[in-house]
């Protein structure tokens, strides 16, 4: 069958039919899900439960929102006559993760998925199936990353087809807030003690420019690396998506998941329990509370000037090591612009400095409706950066005695600079030859 003509025909067809399909039907055959929260509901099922009606309404959405941002090729895809994504590609271990609004149709949505045949083979096997990032970026990157030897591939899910729906504006609150609400629902259902066996790694490809700052929000280490061009065969359905942007594979152990991380999500919770516009205003203050973590997969592959820094703040991938390291040198007075405090439980901390909590615990407080409200957490491996959202805060106090380094913002960012440096690696060495992607097709 061959369907549209045009680009916009065509996703407006596939959208029509998806929204004529109720998605909170599958809630209760749901693993996860929370209930409607200032209009946005999210849930994860597995294609199991979801069911085929239901999955061919998802493989029709995803394909008409991937045309309406131009990922896919709608030429071919008219050729190919789709009336949605390919059914063969849907496994049925998969996990589909669901932000819907009160009438059931989709907000935004992210699949969690694995190819068959992974077995009991070890993630770093070389002769295991690939998972589909690894087909367009091939695994040399791997190559540079301190990968443990017990991770099991079956143990590592490659999180796909982030989309959101392109046709809802700004002005769509429910829009708005379905982007973290379905990224704190992933979150809470991939950390769920009933899970820690089974998902033990997340990977997959983004553009490091946008994406990666959204992982970073959440606190979750992410090994990345810089973005290269991938060239797709000009017949297959997807080389838009390549062409007209850098990507690049990413890695994140979940081990690197700890109580700072959760404490975000707290926050985020939050942020979102609020109406709307209180809501817009805490998650954009959390931009100035960040996480100075490094993921433990990452090995130093370059040598920088290390200026007055000492060699294992900057080359430790442990964040713990860097910020001890930072405290001795600053207490000997090595680091110009950079102090080691000792603040006491209820003491208060300037607001027009970098706070980097080095062992203790920091409340951000803002001011709503003229009291004074919990706004942010900030525990060991977490930093204050004063920005332009710093009247959102009304008052930064110790919660317990505190060991912190403060500086100024041009003294951190460099030393932030250099560090990120050091764990750079070469586009030409990291991707190597990816032949199942050459020119020709082959």
């Amino acid at each position: 069958m061959r369907i549209g003509i045009g680009s916009s025909a065509l996703a407006a067809r596939l959208l029509r039919a998806a929204d004529a399909c109720d998605f909170g039907e599958a809630v209760e055959r749901a693993a996860f899900q929370r209930p409607d929260r200032h209009g946005v509901r999210t849930l994860v099922v597995s294609t199991t439960d979801l069911g085929e009606e239901l999955l061919r309404a998802l493989l029709a959405w995803r394909l008409g929102q991937y045309l309406l941002t131009g990922f896919y090729d709608e030429r071919v895809v008219a050729e190919l006559g789709w009336a949605g994504e390919p059914r063969e590609a849907v496994h049925a271990q998969d996990l589909h993760a669901l932000a819907l609004d009160r009438r059931g149709r989709m907000l935004c949505y992210v699949t969690l998925k694995q190819p068959d045949g992974l077995d009991s083979q070890p993630y770093a096997s070389p002769g295991r199936v690939p998972f589909p990032c690894e087909e367009v970026h091939g695994r040399a990157w791997q190559n540079v990353l301190d990968v443990p030897a017990d991770l099991r591939a079956a143990a590592v899910w490659e999180l796909a087809r982030f989309c959101r729906d392109q046709r809802r504006g700004s002005l769509d609150a429910a829009a708005r807030r379905a982007v973290p609400e379905l990224a704190l629902a992933v979150a809470r259902f991939v950390r769920h003690p009933a899970r820690h066996t089974l998902i033990r790694a997340g990977t997959g490809d983004f553009d490091p420019d946008i994406a990666l700052r959204n992982v970073r929000y959440f606190f979750v280490p992410v090994a990345t690396f810089p973005a290269h061009e991938v060239r797709l065969p000009d017949k297959d359905p997807l080389a838009p998506r390549y062409r007209h942007a850098r990507t690049a594979p990413f890695l994140a152990s979940a081990a690197d998941i700890d109580e700072a991380t959760y404490l975000r999500w707290v926050d985020i919770d939050l942020a979102l329990s609020c109406d709307d516009r209180e809501a817009a205003r805490r998650l954009r203050a959390l931009r100035g509370i960040v996480s100075v973590r490094e993921s433990s997969l990452k090995r130093p592959q370059r040598e920088v000037d290390f200026g007055p820094y000492p060699e294992t703040a900057l080359t430790s991938a442990r964040s713990r090591e860097a910020s001890l390291a930072l405290w001795s040198a600053a207490n000997a007075h090595e680091l110009p612009g950079w102090q080691g405090v000792l603040i006491g439980p209820g003491d208060g901390v300037p607001l027009d400095r970098v706070v980097w909590v080095v062992e203790g615990f920091v409340q951000a407080k803002t001011r709503h409706r003229g009291e004074l409200t919990h706004l942010a957490s900030i525990g060991s491996d977490v930093a204050y950066v004063p920005r332009s959202e710093v009247a959102d805060f009304a008052s930064l106090e110790a919660a317990m005695p505190v060991r912190a380094l403060v500086t100024d913002q041009a003294s951190f960012e460099d030393f932030w600079s250099r560090r990120q440096a050091v764990f750079e690696t070469a586009t030409a060495s990291l991707y190597g030859a990816v032949s199942v992607w050459s020119e020709d097709g082959d």
